[in-house]
């Protein structure tokens, strides 16, 4: 095992997944870390059984949590084993992910290169390829009047971002012994944004690396369509716009989440709530997800929707 990637452990959500897809991300994993945890957010025993078939991976660990704590206890759930493993990085993969061949060792290099430089590394992250459309994506910014993609170099270079979806991110395990690991009370949504802006709060820097490829579903589906230009746009089950709204909500409550960034979520959510409120074949639930959301955020309310 090459030396760079000997010093992460890949922490692996699962919920019901697709055992064929997790089968694929484990096989990906399973030459580019050093230690593959599982953590089931109370799937199944078939998943028990299925991690049992894998006895040819090595490196695997499953820890079950018997019922549905939310994605965010569960990624501290496995921080918190990476922590124990004398390990340098923990990985954070959601079960729809998978990283192409080298891509931790190509966020390894970029993270060493630039501690190495001085910088203070909160995270690095892969470009993320659409397994619905194949499309690469940008890395993002939060401008005056919203969210800016940054354009994609060839060099490699990484890409500065103001905060990083957290399925294959790599995070040095000093940053999490610094400022802790993600908001669980958040349960789902808006968990990697917060818990990149309270990285940057405490001086920590986030990048993209363009030349390491990850494969993601964004989404239940994504649709297509006009609207001064084209734009692509996710499709989630309506529970989700409950999490979304309600997060979004609580965060723009809290006083280190950047202005630019509150007004750019704010524009956001209205976006969402005109464009799902009256296309969504499910627009009715969306609807009242969306309200509901809105309501328990303004209420305080955390943790799994009740």
């Amino acid at each position: 095992m090459n030396s760079q990637v000997s010093s992460v452990c890949a922490v692996v959500i699962t919920y019901h997944p697709d055992l064929e897809s997790l089968k694929t991300l484990l096989a990906s994993l399973a030459s580019q870390v050093k230690q593959i945890v599982i953590v089931d957010n109370g799937s199944s025993e078939s998943l028990e059984l299925f991690a049992a078939s894998q006895k040819h991976i090595t490196n695997l660990v499953v820890l079950s949590l018997g019922e549905n704590f939310g994605i965010g206890h569960a990624q501290n759930v496995g921080i918190e084993y990476a922590q124990n493993s004398c390990v340098d990085y923990v990985a954070l993969f959601d079960q729809d992910s998978c990283p192409e061949a080298n891509m931790i060792q190509t966020l390894c290099s970029a993270a060493k290169e630039l501690q190495a430089a001085g910088v203070p590394l909160g995270a690095v992250a892969p470009c993320y390829k659409d397994t619905q459309g194949g499309v690469l994506s940008t890395f993002v910014r939060v401008g005056l009047f919203g969210f800016k993609r940054t354009p994609l170099v060839q060099s490699g270079d990484p890409i500065e971002a103001d905060f990083l979806i957290s399925s294959g991110s790599l995070i040095p395990i000093s940053v999490i012994n610094h400022i802790g690991g993600v908001d669980a009370s958040l349960f789902i949504d808006h968990v990697d944004t917060e818990w990149c802006f309270r990285a940057k709060v405490g001086g920590y820097k986030l990048f993209g690396v363009s030349d390491a490829i990850m494969l993601h579903s964004l989404g239940d589906r994504r649709i297509r369509f006009w609207f001064l230009r084209w734009r692509t746009v996710p499709y989630h089950s309506p529970f989700r716009y409950y999490y979304m709204f309600r997060n979004s909500v609580l965060l723009q409550r809290r006083s280190y989440m950047p202005l630019r960034w509150k007004l750019a979520d704010l524009g956001r959510c209205i976006r969402a709530l005109f464009f799902f409120g009256l296309f969504s074949s499910s627009r009715i639930a969306c609807l009242k997800m969306m309200f509901r959301g809105v309501l328990d955020g303004l209420a305080g309310k955390t943790g799994k929707m009740k």
